[in-house]
């Protein structure tokens, strides 16, 4: 995974919110993926167009308070979401 690759969801997860837990659940592989605040909202921005770079510099604008760690927060983010099946990068 460099900066230059495009992370996309996979299909057929879907975000729910359950008090204050965000949870992806993808009902055919009855598979459930706890996600604090912040992997939730990476996982939001995968959609196949922009690069990791792009949702980096995002949040990075969003979050300009946190912006040292956003880098490595996005990188363990993204490969957790991989390992778990929730996105692929294109």
């Amino acid at each position: 995974m460099s900066d230059a690759s495009t992370p996309r969801t996979v299909s057929g997860f879907n975000l729910q919110q359950l008090d204050d837990d965000m949870l992806l659940y993808h009902p055919g592989l009855t598979k459930t993926i706890h996600l604090n605040e912040t992997a939730s909202l990476i996982w939001q921005m995968c959609d196949g167009v922009r690069s990791t770079s792009d949702i980096i510099l995002a949040l990075q604008e969003a979050f300009p308070e946190h912006r040292e760690e956003i880098p490595a927060d996005v990188t363990a983010a993204l490969r957790k979401l991989r390992l778990d099946g929730a996105i692929e990068f294109v």
